[in-house]
């Protein structure tokens, strides 16, 4: 069955039919699907006609719906009947491309590429590079950031990655409220989550610089940080998010913002999808660059050796700084100090 593997591979893909059918594999975090969003928009345009697929995963498939192109939905469950008869159906398919939008080598890719039946396979040269039959460059996830070494995989297919907008693209709506400020406490790990005194504290600095409505938002399995958070801060200004059922009410939440300031990633784009100013607080030993936004005002702060020692003033400082640059209209992000 795997007899095809080792076959020649080069950096351009074969001339495909007018109407092609192309699968992507995004199986993994919420975060990478959110920010591969303008690869299908940039596949769209060059290919008008395309139908696609896409494979996701339990951990990502809530942001499936936001997406900005129709697909059909191929969801990777980890159980091994499902994920056979999920196999057969995209045999079925018989898509004439299947490209793999991980750049780092997975079991799981390498068995749907090797077995979807696609006509041209298209992905990273690493180690599971056998199953495809087009490959491009690695680059190394700290020299360049995840949109780019995402976008090399355009460049076999005729699209100049250097001429297509890379910013998150969602299919979500701006309901701005003026004067909202969201505050996320929460991340995959208590190491990258904030504590609710010190963000308790960020709040209170907020509403002293003139807004008055901070949102805050918390994970689902974390929601006492946020409501710790919201006691702490002890006004009325101050209100934990109301509880959503899925992840689209939870981004139109995120959307209604005018400011953000965040522990985790993939809030973050959907923030930058909506052109929402940020601050970044990360850990200093983990250098986040690879997930930076684009395209937004933004300031990070990174506290050592974690963010449960969190500082407010340094956060508060950086806060007012990127008010004076919105306010001034500055649209390029300054560099990471």
């Amino acid at each position: 069955m795997l007899g095809f593997l080792g076959g020649k591979r080069s950096g351009t893909v074969p001339v495909l039919p007018v109407e092609p059918s192309i699968l992507l594999l995004r199986q993994d975090r919420m975060g990478d699907l959110l920010m591969s969003s303008f690869f299908l928009v940039a596949l769209q345009r060059k290919f008008p006609s395309a139908s696609f697929g896409m494979v996701v995963g339990k951990n990502n498939v809530g942001a499936f719906p936001l997406l900005p192109v129709r697909c059909d939905k191929f969801l990777y469950s980890k159980n091994p009947v499902r994920d056979l008869l999920l196999l057969l159906r995209i045999r079925r398919k018989k898509f004439d491309l299947a490209i793999d939008l991980t750049d780092k080598a997975s079991v799981t890719s390498s068995i749907f590429m090797a077995l979807s039946g696609a006509k041209v396979r298209l992905g990273v040269a690493k180690e599971n590079s056998t199953v495809y039959t087009v490959t491009v460059p690695q680059f190394s996830q700290y020299s360049r950031h995840v949109t780019e070494r995402v976008a090399e995989m355009l460049r076999p297919l005729g699209i100049d990655p250097a001429a297509v907008d890379k910013r998150p693209v969602l299919a979500l709506k701006s309901n701005t409220i003026s004067g909202r400020v969201g505050l996320n406490v929460s991340a995959r790990t208590a190491e990258r989550s904030a504590p609710p005194k010190a963000m308790a504290e960020i709040a209170r600095g907020v509403i002293d610089r003139g807004f008055k409505d901070v949102i805050v938002f918390s994970a689902p399995d974390d929601r006492s940080r946020g409501t710790e958070t919201v006691r702490l801060a002890g006004t009325p200004f101050v209100q934990a998010a109301s509880r959503t059922s899925n992840f689209v009410e939870f981004a139109e939440q995120v959307a209604s913002c005018e400011y953000l300031i965040t522990v985790d990633t993939s809030i973050t784009q959907i923030a930058a999808a909506m052109g929402i100013p940020m601050i970044l607080l990360l850990r200093s030993e983990i250098d986040q660059f690879p997930w930076l936004p684009l395209g937004i005002p933004y300031e990070v702060y990174r506290q050592k050796p974690d963010l449960t020692t969190l500082e407010p003033e340094p956060v508060l400082a950086l806060f007012g700084r990127l008010l004076e640059r919105t306010s001034a209209a500055v649209t390029v992000p300054e560099e990471d100090q």
